[in-house]
């Protein structure tokens, strides 16, 4: 039996027979790990608060053929706003769902954690955590290697102009010269403002990821543009915030 320390973000919970939970954890070593927590769910229990869905707790496992159990643990950050807004509730939980899916099916990652942590942090704290979740997770895109094409003509590399046209097929945009191959139909048209975050997000380091200034029409324009990036990359549909966007009203006081 192996005994393991380590970080771990708790992307995600489930309750186990008897006041048990099993963890979906985040490491920045070995990725994305499955381990029961003993007895967590008991109100008493020494590791109930660092097992609680999206904190950050240092872990000491131990593992056994592949299986992970928690045998001690304590918080770091226990990311307090998310359980007393809805808006940043849904904004984590539907990046969560994107980070575990790909963290699910690829090697472990540190830079996957470390976007995750600076993510986490920023939909905690920002005005608008709902773009901020899906600027992470068009990063997230990027570090794994469906970057959409910004920089020049996706098919001949040649200078774009004014107006900016993104085609989703392609993966890129296009200039006049190449435009023919699309039907208007295929075309996504970008203002300035909105390619320059788009670049933003897709090459800036960690740490100044999420220090810029967008308007409304931006960040509208921009969050359109991830939402379905990433569910053409994913081959998925992400339902978790569809109700905010359909309910915008009711998170108005």
């Amino acid at each position: 039996m192996n005994v393991i320390t380590t970080k771990a973000f708790v992307m995600k919970s489930f309750p186990w027979k008897e006041r048990h939970k099993l963890l979906h954890l985040l490491t920045p070593e070995l990725g994305l790990i499955t381990a029961l927590a003993p007895a967590s769910e008991r109100m008493k229990s020494d590791i109930r608060g660092a097992t609680q869905l999206f904190s950050l707790s240092e872990f000491v496992l131990t593992e056994k053929q592949g299986r992970y159990s928690v045998r001690s643990a304590f918080v770091i950050e226990s990311f307090v706003p998310f359980y007393n807004d809805f808006e940043r509730l849904t904004a984590v939980s539907h990046a969560s769902e994107v980070f575990t899916d790909v963290a699910r099916h690829d090697e472990p990652n540190r830079t996957l954690f470390d976007l995750w942590a600076y993510s986490v942090y920023e939909i905690s704290v920002s005005e608008y955590p709902v773009f901020i979740a899906r600027m992470a997770t068009l990063r997230l895109m990027v570090e794994i290697g469906l970057t959409p094409y910004l920089d020049s003509c996706v098919r001949c590399h040649s200078h774009v102009n004014v107006p900016y046209r993104f085609s989703f097929s392609e993966g890129g945009l296009l200039c006049e010269r190449e435009e023919f191959r699309q039907t208007q139909a295929e075309l996504t048209i970008l203002s300035p403002d909105a390619l320059a975050l788009l670049r933003h997000i897709a090459t800036a380091p960690h740490k100044k990821l999420f220090r810029f200034y967008a308007s409304s029409n931006t960040r509208s324009e921009a969050s359109d543009f991830a939402d379905r990036w990433l569910e053409e990359r994913m081959e998925k549909r992400y339902n978790r915030l569809a109700f905010l966007d359909e309910n915008s009203t009711f998170l108005i006081d």
